[in-house]
């Protein structure tokens, strides 16, 4: 397993997530040995590295920050990176958060494609186990275990009549994850609309970016029958890269995870190499 970043620079626009605000990135050919996010728009910014030493807070999203800059709800555009190889890139923005597109990773995906992939010719750091690992916390429980090939199973549970149990399990493949997993998007539930906007959050949330559950219908038509689930998985991709390490073969099983336990998954993942 190699490095690879992207063959050329590539610019997507659009609407954040959660700050509402637009903003222009730019994703560049990097050989630095990791991702890192740099803020155009604030003078002398530090770059953010891609890492769990960065993250700010896991809010309804995965937030990172340096000394003096933050970015915002950064895992859509990380998951699409681990799914594609890319272990090398700089992402230039001139605002505090990544477009959300369609609320799913599937147009980072399809514009890291069409750059291309530059095979940089060095060793990728492989994470590898060689025992389970489990982390447990309330409802949520993750598990590690070796395996041939990396595989994610993740189970999501909901008292909702439409949206109530979702098990899905992925095998990684490039091909697969742009078919697959990538095309799911975001979503929440009519009862935390007023919740998410009061705590300026969900500002840039709309029925074509983001997939709301009402009592007894969708905002938008489904993509998958079970895309909640896939989403969750892409989520998990994205948030488990910030070990700044390739996922080597394993079998990642989660039940009612989320960017909190995502991420402190992914320091325990650390602590056991």
């Amino acid at each position: 397993m190699n490095r690879f970043t992207i063959a050329k620079e590539t610019t997507l626009s659009g609407i954040g997530l959660h700050t509402g605000k637009n903003s222009t990135i730019i994703l560049k050919p990097s050989e630095q040995g990791y991702i890192s996010f740099l803020r155009k728009d604030i003078k002398d910014a530090e770059p953010i590295k891609a890492h769990i030493s960065s993250i700010k807070s896991t809010m309804r999203g995965t937030n990172m920050a340096s000394s003096n800059a933050s970015v915002h709800t950064v895992e859509h555009l990380l998951s699409a990176c681990a799914a594609l190889g890319i272990t090398d890139l700089l992402v230039e923005m001139d605002g505090p958060e990544p477009p959300l597109t369609d609320g799913s990773s599937l147009v980072f995906a399809e514009h890291i494609l069409k750059a291309g992939l530059k095979d940089l010719g060095l060793p990728a750091k492989v994470l590898n186990i060689n025992k389970e690992i489990k982390y447990e916390e309330k409802n949520m429980s993750y598990t590690a275990k070796p395996a041939d090939k990396l595989t994610f199973t993740f189970t999501y549970l909901r008292n909702h009549p439409l949206v109530n149990h979702q098990e899905y399990t992925f095998e990684m493949s490039k091909e697969g994850y742009v078919k697959e997993i990538a095309p799911s998007r975001t979503f929440g539930f009519e009862e935390e609309l007023a919740f998410l906007k009061a705590n300026g959050l969900a500002l840039g949330g709309d029925p074509q970016n983001c997939v709301v559950i009402f009592k007894d219908k969708f905002s938008t038509p489904l993509r998958f029958a079970d895309e909640q689930v896939r989403h969750k998985i892409l989520d998990l991709i994205g948030d488990l890269s910030l070990t700044g390490y390739s996922l080597g073969p394993m079998h990642i099983t989660c039940s009612c995870g989320g960017h909190t336990g995502n991420t402190n998954f992914a320091k325990i993942l650390l602590e056991n190499i």
